[in-house]
This record gives structure tokens, sequence and C-alpha cells, in this order.
């Protein structure tokens, strides 16, 4: 959907009431703003993971560092992206959720339910809105 309108607000209190009611949250943000976990983690904006990938690699420690324990235990992270202009979103965020998966990450954490808070319009990765 359009930028602005609270897709990362209703995402992160999604993330906060179920993980008040016991679910094993982990919030990944696939914006390149990388902002999307900030109000679970006090305003602090985090490193991404294709970040930590340029610099310490594709290692699972390298990619466990870069997630956050949150709000009531809710796990966050953030894809990050390309600067505005300088590349596709979307094949950085696949890149970065590829590497979630790949690593087991989800199941070592033990959770049950991720929750992907993804922008509407990258339509070269594969998220578009109609």
């Amino acid at each position: 959907g359009k930028g602005g309108i609270g897709k990362s607000t209703t995402s992160s209190n999604l993330s906060a009431a179920l993980s008040q009611m016991g679910v094993k949250v982990m919030q990944i943000g696939c914006d390149p703003k990388a902002d999307s976990t900030t109000t679970l983690v006090q305003g602090r904006i985090v490193p991404t993971i294709l970040g930590q990938m340029d610099t310490k690699g594709y290692s699972k420690e390298a990619i466990k560092e870069v997630i956050f324990e949150g709000f009531n235990g809710v796990l966050c992270a953030e894809a990050g992206g390309p600067k505005p202009g300088s590349g596709c979103a979307g094949k950085g965020v696949a890149i970065a959720l590829d590497l979630v998966k790949s690593h087991k990450l989800a199941e070592e954490f033990e959770i049950d339910l991720a929750l992907y808070d993804v922008l509407g319009d990258v339509v070269c990765g594969g998220f578009a809105m109609p």
C-alpha cells in the first residue's frame, strides 16, 4: 500500500498484541527505510540484515547479530535495502528473507508467527499491490 498509511504501525501493534497473548512473534521489516520495528525497540533504528551481509558476511551468527528482542519478547529484524534510486528494494528484501529461511532462524528461535511488514509497491522484487 501507499507510504505513510500505517502499515508499520499496524504491524508493530499486531506483533505486540500477539506477544501479550503468548504468541512468540518475529517481525521482519521489508522496507529499505528499515523503520518497521522502531516502536518495538524503544525508538531505535536497528542495523539491517543486508548491511550486516556487507560488513560481516552471510553466516548464521552474523545474521543473528541483527535480530533484536523488542517489546514483550517480540524478535525484530530489518531486511534493509539499497538507497533510493540505486537498486531494486524487492531483490534486497528477497535476499534477506532467503537468509533467514536458509539459516532456519525461525525454528531456532522457536517462532510461532513471522510477521513480514512489506511495502506494497515494489514490483521488481515480487511485491506489488494491484
